[in-house]
């Protein structure tokens, strides 16, 4: 079994997936996807806690390896860093440091009256 195998197994990492896929589609109401989307990225930052607990054990797991029959090590602090990256991107969606510019109507831009003086 490759490595690409055994992770591929984890029912964590689909639905990880499978909620990135959810929260991405197009929604028939606006004001019902705001929420629902607000939803699916509190969910993938609880899926990603438990994914930071697998790979807490898949670390301690690897550190107690043996070096002589080990050939290849999975990359735990790039992983840890990528996970950290999502969460963070999440976290300064959901709660931004300060509120999204509006859109300002245009401007006319045309000042000239031409009725008479």
């Amino acid at each position: 079994m490759t490595v690409r195998q055994r992770f591929s197994s984890f029912p964590l990492v689909s639905s990880l997936a499978l909620a990135l896929a959810s929260g991405l589609s197009p929604s028939a109401h606006a004001g019902d996807n705001d929420e629902i989307q607000r939803r699916d990225l509190a969910l993938i930052q609880t899926q990603i806690e438990q994914i930071k607990v697998v790979v807490d054990r898949i670390d301690a797991r690897q550190q107690n390896a043996d070096p002589e029959s080990t050939r290849v090590y999975f990359d735990i602090p790039r992983l840890r860093n990528d996970l950290h990256s999502i969460t963070s991107g999440i976290d300064a969606y959901l709660a931004p440091d300060r509120l999204l510019p509006r859109q300002p109507r245009p401007l006319d831009g045309d000042y000239l009256d031409d009725r008479g003086q």
